[in-house]
């Protein structure tokens, strides 16, 4: 072997080894960190890194559907693929070109009988139960007409893949949640403040209503028991509006694993754990290869 085919040999044996074993400590971070996680449930949540599981829903006067199948849906990634050649002749070799691609982004709803939340998709790692992949010679799909797509071989110039999580199907999830808390939009002080200007723009009333001593001013002691009075008015009138609901959201976390799956929990870590098992394997043989062209090559 030339030494410069020995030394791209020697790299990329070498890329592989560091490459398997990357993946399989990831795999089975993921499959520990997925095990040692408790579902919270989201009425009572902790503010911050939880694990949801739940159905999920399209968001109100929302729609989603598939870009490849239109078929209606809460999550979808889709590709489409060339079909191009290389080199001639008896080296003549097919692969595969990516021409389009795309994820959505649209939030949908988690809901786990408890209560809801927002689910914002961006930045998630997304796992599936649901691809579906078909060929043709267009560089987009014809419509289906509601019919499942046609799994055709042979000489097709493209390739149709899509993954949909469906409306209504269970997903679990690992994310950054948080909760904005009910009234929260109702700064006490501020329409305090608000009330209190507006009673001081009719003097006369206000005269009336907090003048004791009938001296044609408000004193100090007086003008404690207009704050207080405004602060009544403000408490009555707060509990007096219908309250609303906490608004939930699950999203992407700052260093820390995002995940949707349409999976439970436990088929979860069998399919991560499965992923860290093949990738130690592959990290084993280019081990072995590497050892066996470094001896053939130097010994």
């Amino acid at each position: 072997m030339a030494d410069d085919d020995l030394w791209v040999t020697l790299l990329t044996i070498a890329l592989a080894v560091v490459a398997g074993a990357a993946a399989a400590l990831r795999w089975i971070r993921i499959a520990r960190l997925i095990e040692d996680t408790p579902t919270s449930r989201i009425r009572s949540a902790a503010q911050g890194y939880v694990e949801l599981s739940g159905r999920a829903r399209p968001l109100p006067e929302t729609r989603n559907l598939a870009p490849l199948t239109q078929r209606p849906c809460v999550w979808w990634r889709y590709r489409i693929s060339r079909k191009v050649e290389h080199g001639s002749g008896r080296n003549r070799r097919r692969s595969w070109q990516t021409v389009a691609s795309g994820r959505s982004s649209i939030p949908f709803l988690l809901d786990d009988g408890t209560g809801e939340c927002i689910v914002k998709p961006d930045g998630a790692e997304v796992v599936v139960t649901e691809t579906t992949t078909w060929y043709g010679n267009t560089p987009w799909p014809a419509p289906l007409d509601g019919g499942p797509p046609v799994a055709f071989g042979g000489e097709r110039a493209y390739r149709y893949s899509e993954e949909r999580i469906y409306e209504y199907e269970a997903i679990h999830a690992l994310g950054s949640f948080r909760t904005s808390a009910p009234d929260a939009d109702r700064d006490q002080q501020a329409e305090q403040a608000a009330l209190l200007s507006r009673w001081k723009q009719d003097q006369a009333a206000l005269l009336r209503r907090f003048d004791g001593d009938g001296d044609g001013r408000i004193d100090l002691a007086e003008w404690e028991a207009v704050r207080e009075a405004a602060r009544h008015a403000v408490q009555e009138a707060q509990a007096a509006r219908p309250a609303h609901d906490a608004l939930h959201v699950l999203g992407k976390p700052d260093g820390q694993l995002y995940l949707l799956a349409a999976l439970p929990p436990g088929d979860l870590v069998r399919r991560y754990r499965r992923r860290a098992l093949w990738s130690f394997v592959g990290f084993v043989v280019a081990v072995c290869a590497l050892g066996w062209v470094i001896q053939d090559g130097f010994g």
